[in-house]
């Protein structure tokens, strides 16, 4: 029942909502290739458990393990678990895609007419599809063998628009092939001798070209046919990976990881996820399995150039004389385990040293190696007394990881609450009093970073003078001129503040005496 109120008052309540930030310094994401099989995993998605992993299609650990799947496992393996652990699949390349079209429908016309004629004389053929093989064997010589389909399956691919190529010529024909220099040895094949092996490209105008290996062979009964070891395509153009470059620029769009860790992705490519890397508010973090005599001239040199200061590299080898097929699988992950560990902290409370990881092996190293890597601003997982902990704690440029991760923590929340000041506030003027407004969130945040343990608290000096941990300066309204007045935009707004830092080594002296 109407109370008639609005007869007397009429009351009305707007909300001033602030932005949520959902920015996070907490969480790592780990880009690599999609799972070897069937899946749904999208482009970036986020998971709670390795299970959740698993269920999205990723293979976690055995012969047909994925590198993403074996990396998530070391991730979720740390203590305690992370919360969620980001994905970005790189997607295959465009000209990948096309290959793959291109090679279904070439797979198919070549199986049509190869080893299909059943007036074949003098030769029998098959064509491995998986291996991208033609094979021909031969029962009498190979003048004198026809029906065997190959040069159908070529007058057909032409038909369809492809280009057929033989050491860069044209080949439609059984004509055109006698200009080759594999004619000549299909011709004087003998029984039992070694077969002629010759590569066959078929490729579009838009489309990378395709490697087909023909072999013919005049098998001797008696011996019987030698099997392949190796049956593995030549070339393998629809497997191509998309740049990372798009990898990254896709998964930047969720704000809800800060540290990229790389599982399966070429160590060549670091070099160029740095860059990018280096442009975004993000850290990038990936095993060293080389530095030790990695340089032409037998030198120590990271995988990663030292003038990054967003990249963070760590050893992954047990000893650094170890070869690579023998280096621990949890191991090739060791940039997750360092992060998963690392970012269980929250900024400004941590330091990335002196961390105990799990399911990882530390590094058996001399202390001349230990010496090289710190020079070299690389961090590693050693032994001190009983307990397995990682050492240095600096990004590849030689600044502190930890004050790379405070000082972008603490732009992103002074920024939401200067923004959150203009959102939720009908006006900020543009007078003292507006700017002091701006003044209290830049000491709001400072005052954050200092309670999170980034900023120094106030100290004092041996005179008893205080240093505070932070300071701000803004102008008066009345400095100001007019045009900067009419332009809206507030500057001049200043602090410094005294980082807290952290201790990574204490050098103690003393001595015994009978008195003090």
């Amino acid at each position: 029942m109407s109370k008639n109120y609005d007869l007397i008052a009429t009351v009305d309540i707007d909300i001033a909502s602030p932005i949520v930030d959902d920015t996070s310094f907490d969480n790592l994401l780990i880009m690599g290739p999609a799972p070897k099989g069937e899946h749904n995993a999208p482009d970036v998605g986020a998971y709670s458990s390795i299970e959740e992993v698993m269920d999205a299609g990723f293979v976690v650990s055995g012969d047909d393990a994925d590198p993403v799947g074996e990396a998530a496992l070391v991730a979720f393996a740390q203590s305690p678990t992370p919360n969620t652990v980001y994905i970005a699949i790189q997607k295959l390349s465009a000209s990948a895609v096309a290959a793959k079209k291109n090679i279904d429908e070439i797979n198919a016309t070549i199986k049509e007419f190869v080893g299909t004629n059943p007036d074949a004389v003098g030769c029998t053929a098959e064509y491995d599809l998986e291996a991208r093989r033609i094979t021909v064997n031969l029962t009498v010589p190979f003048a004198e063998a026809s029906g065997h389909g190959l040069f159908e399956a070529l007058s057909a691919l032409v038909e369809k628009g492809y280009k057929t190529t033989i050491d860069g010529a044209t080949i439609q024909t059984d004509k055109q092939f006698a200009n080759t220099a594999y004619h000549e040895p299909c011709m004087a094949l003998a029984k039992g001798s070694e077969p002629v092996v010759f590569d066959m490209k078929v490729s579009t105008e838009d489309v990378p070209e395709v490697t087909y290996r023909i072999k013919v062979a005049f098998p001797d009964p008696d011996v019987g046919v030698v099997e392949e070891d190796d049956l593995a395509p030549v070339d393998a153009p629809e497997t191509e990976l998309e740049d990372t470059s798009l990898t990254i620029a896709r998964a930047c769009e969720s704000s809800g990881w800060y540290v990229l860790c790389t599982a399966g992705v070429d160590p060549s490519e670091y070099e160029g996820i740095a860059a990018f890397i280096e442009t975004q508010a993000r850290i990038f973090a990936y095993t060293e399995l080389g530095f030790f005599k990695a340089g032409k001239e037998g030198e120590n040199v990271p995988t990663v150039g030292t003038v990054y200061y967003r990249t963070l590299g760590v050893y992954g080898k047990v000893a650094s004389d170890q070869p690579d097929e023998e280096i621990p699988t949890a191991n090739k992950y060791e940039n997750v385990a360092f992060t998963a560990k690392w970012l269980n902290y929250p900024s400004g409370s941590e330091t990335s040293a002196f961390k105990a990881l799990a399911s990882v092996y530390p590094s058996e190293l001399t202390t001349t190696e230990m010496k090289q890597l710190e020079a070299a601003n690389l961090n590693y997982f050693v032994t001190v007394g009983n307990k397995n902990i990682t050492m240095n704690g600096k990004v590849i440029a030689g600044e502190w990881a930890d004050i790379i991760r405070f000082r972008d923590w603490l732009k992103n929340d002074m920024q939401l609450r200067v923004v959150n000041l203009f959102i939720v506030n009908p006006k900020v003027p543009y007078t003292d009093g507006g700017i002091g407004l701006v003044q209290n969130q830049m000491l709001a945040s400072l005052k954050a970073g200092q309670d999170a343990g980034g900023i120094a608290d106030e100290e004092f000096d041996e005179d008893g003078n205080k240093i505070p941990g932070y300071v701000t300066s803004v102008p008066r309204a009345s400095s100001l001129s007019d045009s900067e007045k009419a332009s809206r935009k507030l500057k001049k707004c200043k602090f410094k503040a005294r980082l807290a830092g952290a201790i990574h080594f204490g050098e103690i002296a003393g001595s015994l005496t009978y008195s003090l």
